[in-house]
């Protein structure tokens, strides 16, 4: 049974807890606990979503504090997900202050959740990945 999800801005979890959240959504990048937390603490803005002491979802974002937020993780524990987590964070994130411009880079399969969430897509994504130091 789904009690009431709190959220919060503090970590209140271990690294393992965050890395086995990337790992429910089969996300590499749950393979490097320490690097993860290390990725999710060092964000400008965080928000995380609890049941009870378990940590169930994220987001993360960067800014430079005056026209941009880029969002590098959302996610949702996929035993949590349809439970309007995901909005609720994206909405905390979003709201937290005004920016001009807030970007994330998504998979196609999620399209419709953030069109649902007022993003639009652009059409426009470019970008460097250095696969020198890849993770895996």
């Amino acid at each position: 049974m789904l009690r009431l999800i709190k959220y919060k801005t503090e970590i209140e979890c271990t690294q393992e807890e965050i890395a086995e959240l990337f790992l429910s959504v089969n996300w590499n990048s749950g393979k490097y606990p320490e690097k993860i937390y290390s990725a999710v603490k060092n964000s400008t803005y965080k928000f995380f979503a609890y049941d009870d002491n378990k940590l169930v979802g994220l987001v993360t974002g960067l800014s430079d504090q005056s026209i941009n937020l880029f969002i590098s993780y959302l996610l949702v524990n996929p035993k949590y997900q349809k439970k309007n987590i995901g909005s609720t964070l994206l909405k905390k994130i979003t709201t937290i202050k005004h920016f001009d411009r807030i970007e994330l880079i998504s998979d196609s399969k999620d399209k419709q959740f953030y069109l649902k969430n007022e993003f639009i897509e652009d059409g426009v994504g470019i970008f460097k990945i250095d696969w020198s130091n890849k993770l895996d």
